[in-house]
């Protein structure tokens, strides 16, 4: 039913890829570096970071709007990936400058469903 369990079939560890380009600048380096790194498939979501939030819904807070980075478009990209792909994905990020490198997260898929094995 394409249940797999976490691995790939070759022993590597599946894990499901958090990543956050935090502007609209980061994002095409890091859809290239997770294509460089053999992830293809993944799902984008587009985000808003608390900043923005806080600016344009919550004006109480605007003094405090200041202290906080200006960049309100961010999107969140979800992959489930292997580990090798994912190190591999690190040493291409590792290479972008500062500023475009994401925050990202990894946590370990037990079971995945819906992708074939």
């Amino acid at each position: 039913m394409g249940e797999a369990k976490g691995t790939d079939g070759s022993g590597d560890e599946t894990k499901l890829l958090i990543l956050i380009a935090r502007t609209e600048e980061s994002f095409d380096p890091v859809v290239t570096a997770l294509l460089d790194a053999g992830i293809t498939g993944a799902t984008i979501l587009e985000s808003r970071g608390l900043g923005a939030i806080i600016r344009s819904e919550m004006p109480i807070f605007a003094g405090l709007a200041a202290l906080l980075p200006h960049a309100t478009g961010s999107r969140v990209i979800l992959s489930v990936a292997t580990q090798s792909s994912i190190d591999a994905l690190m040493r291409f990020v590792g290479q972008l400058p500062r500023e475009q490198r994401p925050i990202g997260v990894t946590m370990p898929a037990t079971t995945v469903l819906g992708l074939e094995p």
